[in-house]
């Protein structure tokens, strides 16, 4: 089955396809963090919250480390200094609604807003 569809749709194809499967895990990890909450009396988003580099390391770096589908390359200064041209409120809003190939929020649907900005301010951070 799997060789069928490689032919038909192309190997590239199927791989970034599969790509959109790799933040998957957000139902789990969303009702845990609800459930922690209830019980800590500590809000959702708090407990929900990962740092930059986390989400990079667990979402974001499969495209970014090697430039998959023209993703810019995590570090290449030169590559993010041209999108910073246009200001960072428009990384942050193609970040979170996609843009050409990356998927909204880069395929990671349980992050938030805020998250999603941390990431790309990791990324920005690391590539200048």
């Amino acid at each position: 089955m799997l060789k069928v569809i490689i032919q038909h749709l192309g190997l590239p194809v199927f791989l970034i396809l599969g790509l959109f499967l790799v933040g998957c895990d957000g139902e789990v990890s969303q009702s845990k963090a609800y459930a922690k909450s209830e019980e800590t009396g500590v809000s959702v988003d708090k407990s929900l919250a990962q740092s930059g580099e986390s989400i990079y390391a667990s979402k974001c770096r499969a495209c970014h480390d090697y430039g998959v589908a023209g993703a810019p390359r995590f570090g290449d200064s030169a590559v993010w200094a041209g999108r910073l041209i246009k200001g960072v409120d428009l990384l942050y809003k193609n970040s979170i609604n996609g843009v050409r190939a990356m998927p909204a929020r880069g395929g990671c649907y349980a992050c938030s807003d805020d998250e999603i900005k941390a990431a790309v301010d990791y990324i920005l951070a690391n590539s200048q």
